[in-house]
């Protein structure tokens, strides 16, 4: 599988909402930098790490009115990085809409995902999510390259 190629099954993966198969195309200590100030925001590293916080998001959302990667275009591709953006909407379980654009900076290790630098609007996530005022999730520390 080409990189490109990861990185649309990386989008097909979350739109499907088959953990098990976004989980596949990550090597096991790959590292995520989420920006911004919300609770969520910080470094990960390893997937087991990445995993223990998408229970936070997925239990914000209304699936049936909310879908992630709805649309995604792969905006650069210079060999092992591979620059994206994703489109997300719908509204949340507070009733908030949640309409999120993603920009994701992939690198690559064996044919897997080693690294994503993930940027979105983090005011909209704390907001829509109701991220406000909870504390920070537990990660390896700050965002970084």
């Amino acid at each position: 599988m080409t990189n490109r190629e990861i990185v649309d099954a990386y989008y097909s993966a979350l739109a499907a909402l088959n953990v098990e198969a976004f989980e596949a195309l990550h090597q096991p200590d790959v590292v995520y930098n989420v920006s911004g100030h919300t609770i969520i925001s910080g470094r990960y590293e390893g997937f087991a790490a990445l995993k223990a916080i998408l229970p936070l998001i997925f239990d914000a959302l209304d699936f049936e009115k909310f879908g992630f990667a709805k649309k995604w275009k792969i905006m650069g591709d210079d060999g092992n990085t591979v620059t994206a953006i994703m489109e997300a909407d719908g509204i949340a379980t507070n009733g908030k809409r949640y309409d999120q654009r993603y920009v994701h900076i992939f690198t690559f290790r064996d044919n897997k995902i080693a690294t994503v630098h993930e940027f979105f609007d983090t005011q909209l996530a704390n907001e829509a999510l109701g991220f406000d005022g909870k504390p920070p999730c537990a990660n390896n520390g700050d965002f970084s390259f």
